[in-house]
């Protein structure tokens, strides 16, 4: 049997083996006991009888003439030996007078068993086996030795025994099949509960997402419900998420492909060729703008913790990464009048991280600072090590007010202070990066009065 075969067995089926083995052994085991009861008292209650008639005959022996004699009519004698179902046999002998009465027997045979001065065992006569005992017992005044053998056949011992049996039996099966009707029912009953489980869990639409009922399951079904909610929960914020990002890219895509379709509008009744030159540029500068929205979205949900992997993500000194993609920043830095610099003072930090995304997400606070700066400010880069791995932009730019530090993390939030060319998704998206990577970002004021950014990481 394969593992997978193994693993779409039927619970209820297991269980209803788990249940029936053990109670199907122990019937078993109470069974074999209670015919080795039966038997024993059975046993013990003939062997008693023979004791008892052994004991009688041994009473009735006189002495007579200076000889032992048995002291019992011969109807009596016959009397004795008559029963309706078995067969029974006796002899009386005297250690000196010899055979007193009865008849040849058997004086050894099996399953022997003594007590005091009488001898039990089985011996077969003529194909019949019989249960004997054996009472030597002296005789006053003289002491001669007397020994009375007593045997019969164990029709009534046995009849005794299958009657013990099943009067032990039929409550016991009867016992066995009603507790295995209520455990089937148990089982039935609790495993339905699994069905329930799976019919709510059918029953949730993708449109809205709900709760799976708890109410009435067992308490080792709620770690399992209490799981499944938590992920019904994570699905739901998530597709709450994809849906709202979803509208926001659609409500902000249409802003520049409408002014697209305007600047081709006027490009196609331009009179001039300088005219249509001018309109031309219009339309590479809004097709430049909707081209970096397009960017800053895919980049986003790219940047999302949901769509996170380990494949990506590599040993990287934070030092290297912050270096180098600062450097590409240089010219464009000096185009806008700004002074652009890394702090060589700053520590190698070793992180695992998808170094493509932290270096998105530095890209993005270059790219804020200098929008936002005027000519002739500064912006530095550096890396820190404590308290965590962090890179840190700062400027000395107009900064960013307390108040207004929660909301430009959002998607699509852009400030009082924003510029035209904005998506408002550049803050939204180094916040983003930084919970993927289990870390966090910080906004607070520069020590020269600019806004401090700070993407804090997890040391590898």
């Amino acid at each position: 049997m394969t593992a997978g075969s193994r693993s779409t067995a039927s619970l209820r089926r297991r269980l209803l083996l788990q249940v029936a083995v053990p109670l199907l052994a122990l019937f078993a085991l109470d069974g074999a006991f209670s015919a080795w009861a039966a038997r024993h008292y059975a046993d013990r209650v003939y062997d008693n009888w023979l004791y008892d008639s052994a004991q009688n005959l041994a009473q009735q022996v006189r002495l007579s003439g200076g000889h032992a004699a048995l002291n019992l009519p011969r109807v009596a004698q016959e009397m004795f030996e008559w029963d309706a179902e078995d067969r029974i046999l006796f002899r009386v002998e005297g250690g000196t007078s010899g055979v007193i009465a009865g008849r040849e027997v058997p004086l050894h045979g099996a399953n022997e068993k003594r007590l005091y001065n009488t001898r039990f065992y089985d011996a077969a006569v003529e194909g019949d086996a019989m249960r004997w005992v054996q009472l030597d017992t002296p005789l006053p005044p003289f002491a001669e030795a007397v020994t009375v053998v007593v045997g019969e056949t164990m029709r009534k011992r046995d009849r005794l025994a299958e009657e013990i049996l099943l009067t032990v039996w039929l409550p016991q099966i009867a016992l066995l099949l009603v507790a295995g009707w209520m455990t089937y029912r148990a089982i039935v009953v609790q495993t339905e509960k699994l069905h329930a489980l799976s019919v709510s869990l059918r029953d949730i639409s993708y449109r809205k997402l709900s709760r799976v009922p708890g109410d009435n399951m067992p308490a080792e079904m709620q770690p399992l419900i209490e799981a499944l909610n938590a992920l019904i929960g994570k699905l739901d914020a998530a597709a709450l998420a994809h849906r709202t990002f979803i509208a926001n890219a659609a409500h902000q895509l249409r802003t520049p492909l409408t002014t697209l379709n305007l600047q081709a509008e006027q490009a196609l009744h331009c009179g001039t060729v300088d005219e249509m030159r001018q309109a031309i540029s219009r339309l590479q500068a809004a097709v430049h703008r909707a081209t970096r929205l397009a960017n800053q979205l895919l980049l986003l949900s790219r940047a999302e913790p949901e769509a996170q992997s380990g494949a990506n993500r590599n040993s990287t000194d934070l030092y290297e990464l912050a270096f180098e993609t600062a450097r590409a920043w240089v010219p464009a830095a000096m185009a806008a009048s700004i002074d652009l610099g890394f702090d060589e003072a700053s520590d190698h930090a070793v992180v695992e991280v998808d170094a493509a995304l932290v270096a998105e997400a530095i890209n993005n606070l270059l790219d804020n600072a200098l929008k936002y700066c005027q000519p002739g400010s500064r912006v530095t880069v550096a890396v820190r090590t404590q308290p965590a791995p962090t890179v840190v932009v700062e400027d000395t730019g107009p900064g960013i007010a307390p108040e207004e530090r929660s909301r430009v993390v959002q998607r699509f939030y852009r400030g009082d202070n924003a510029s035209g060319g904005g998506t408002g998704l550049g803050l939204a998206i180094a916040n983003e990066i930084a919970i993927a990577h289990s870390g966090e970002f910080v906004i607070t004021d520069a020590a020269t009065g600019g806004a401090r950014f700070e993407i804090r990481l997890q040391a590898a």
